[in-house]
């Protein structure tokens, strides 16, 4: 399931987070996909603007506390 979704609506180009079960935490792909997103909103001169949400309850829960302490080798 893919982390960031992007869609077109006329001129808008929506950004959406799209981890709902974790309340959209910041894992290491998700900024990734963030950033390939927002590149090809800037990339469509018919995009005059960018909205960025969140999935679900939450915009983001800032990082993934849970998958950072899981990974092998963390401190």
């Amino acid at each position: 399931m893919a982390r960031v979704l992007y869609e077109k609506d006329g001129r808008i180009g929506r950004v959406t987070l799209n981890r709902p079960d974790v309340l959209n935490a910041i894992d290491d792909d998700l900024p990734v996909e963030l950033a390939a997103a927002v590149e090809e909103a800037n990339a469509d001169r018919q995009v005059h603007v960018i909205v960025l949400s969140g999935a679900g309850r939450a915009f983001c829960a800032g990082y993934d506390l849970a998958y950072y302490a899981e990974a092998a080798g963390g401190d």
